[in-house]
C-alpha cells in the first residue's frame, strides 16, 4: 500500500508505534539509533531497518525520504533544506519543552483520573497509551500531508498530551458543557440520577453487561431468568413504562442482586451464546489466553512469534496490523 515510500525514524519510546504503524503498510522503515541508544520497545521496531546515528549520511538519507518522524531537531540538519519532505514533529507537549513520561502524560491529560474506584487510586491502563495516542496522530497527520503534498513538503506537530485529551472524550466535553469535573465511577455507569453496574462474575469469569434503557435487551435477559425461575421482582417490570436511569439508586441495586446470583449460575460462553441469539447486549470478557488461543485470531495471525532481543524469549506479539488483498501490500 505504501511501498513506494521511503521513511526516517528519529523518534524513541515516543514515536516508535508510528514507524512500525508505517511499516505495517508496506513503507521501508529506516531507524536511526542513537549512540547512547534507546529503550524503545523492540516489538514496535522489529520491521524497520536498523542505522547508528554516528553512522548516518543524514543529509543523504533525508534527501531521498518521503516522511521524518522525529521527537526535536536533528544535529546539523536544517529541515527546510528538503522542500519535499514530510517532517512529522511528535513530542509530548505542543509549545513547552519539559520532561514527561507516559505516566505523568495520563495524569496531566485527565485520563488517569477517572479510571479505577472513586474510595481508591487511580488505575492506570495498560503499555503507554499517551504515547500510542500520539503516534497515531503523527500516523494520521502524516498520511494526510502525504496526501496534500504534491511537490512541496509539510510540517506536521503532535502533542502527545493533546492526543490524550482528546482521547479522553466526555470529561472535556462535560466541563465544557456542564461545568462539572468527571470522577472516577469503578464499575458503575452513570446515567441520569443512577448508576448501574457494568462488569458481573459469572461461574468461568466475567462477562459485561448493564440495565439500561431498552426494553427489548431488558426483556429477553429477563425470559432468560425466568426459565431458571430466578427472574424474581424483574418478571413483573414493564420495561417501557420506566426509564432506568431515573430510578433510585436502592431500587436498582435490588435488581442487580437478582441479575448478579442469576449471572453466577452461568458461564460466559452460554450467556454470551444466549445473547447473540435473543439481543440481550451482554458481551464476555476474554482471559488473556483466550485472546492469545482464539481460533478467530489465528485464523487471522492476530499474534505472531517473536525473538524478544531483551529477555532471549520467544514471546507472541500483535501481528500484522492491517490486512489486505493486495499482492503487493503487506
Amino acid at each position: 500500500m505504501l511501498n513506494h515510500l521511503t521513511i526516517i525514524d528519529a523518534t524513541g519510546e515516543l514515536g516508535a508505534l508510528a514507524g512500525h504503524m508505517l511499516a505495517q503498510l508496506g513503507a521501508s522503515v529506516t531507524r536511526l539509533i542513537p549512540a547512547a541508544g534507546d529503550s524503545a520497545d523492540p516489538v514496535w521496531n522489529r520491521d524497520k531497518a536498523a542505522l547508528s546515528l554516528d553512522d548516518a549520511d543524514l543529509p543523504a538519507l533525508l534527501s531521498k525520504a518521503d516522511i521524518l518522524l522525529r521527537n526535536g531537531p536533528l544535529l546539523g540538519v536544517n529541515i527546510t533544506d528538503y522542500p519535499r519532505l514530510i517532517d512529522v514533529l511528535l513530542t509530548p507537549f505542543a509549545c513547552a519543552d519539559r520532561p514527561a513520561t507516559d505516566l505523568t502524560l495520563m495524569a496531566r491529560s485527565g485520563l488517569l483520573h477517572i479510571g479505577g474506584d472513586p474510595d481508591r487510586e487511580p488505575l492506570r491502563l495498560p503499555g503507554q497509551q499517551t504515547y500510542a495516542l500520539g503516534a497515531i496522530q503523527a500516523v494520521i497527520g502524516a498520511l494526510t500531508a502525504l496526501h496534500a503534498r504534491k511537490d512541496k513538503g509539510q510540517r506536521v506537530t503532535v502533542s502527545a498530551y493533546q492526543s490524550a485529551v482528546l482521547a479522553n472524550y466526555r470529561e472535556p466535553v462535560m466541563w465544557d458543557w456542564a461545568g462539572k469535573v468527571g470522577g472516577r465511577q469503578g464499575n458503575l455507569l452513570v446515567r441520569g440520577k443512577s448508576g448501574v453496574n457494568q462488569v458481573w462474575k459469572v461461574a468461568d469469569g466475567w462477562v459485561t453487561w448493564a440495565l439500561v434503557d431498552n426494553p427489548g435487551m431488558m426483556r429477553a435477559m429477563v425470559a432468560l431468568m425466568h426459565a431458571d425461575d430466578m427472574a424474581g421482582p424483574l418478571a413483573g417490570v414493564e420495561w417501557e413504562n420506566i426509564l432506568v436511569a431515573d430510578l433510585p439508586q436502592e431500587t436498582l441495586k435490588e435488581w442487580e442482586k437478582v441479575v448478579g446470583a442469576f449471572f453466577a449460575t452461568k458461564t460466559r460462553a452460554f450467556l454470551a451464546d444466549q445473547s447473540n441469539r435473543h439481543g440481550m447486549g451482554l458481551s464476555a470478557i476474554d482471559e488473556p489466553q483466550d485472546v492469545l488461543n482464539s481460533a478467530h485470531h489465528r485464523a487471522r495471525s492476530a499474534f505472531v512469534p517473536f525473538d524478544d532481543p531483551v529477555s532471549g524469549r520467544t514471546i507472541r506479539v500483535p501481528g500484522p496490523l492491517f490486512r489486505t488483498n493486495r499482492e503487493d501490500a503487506r
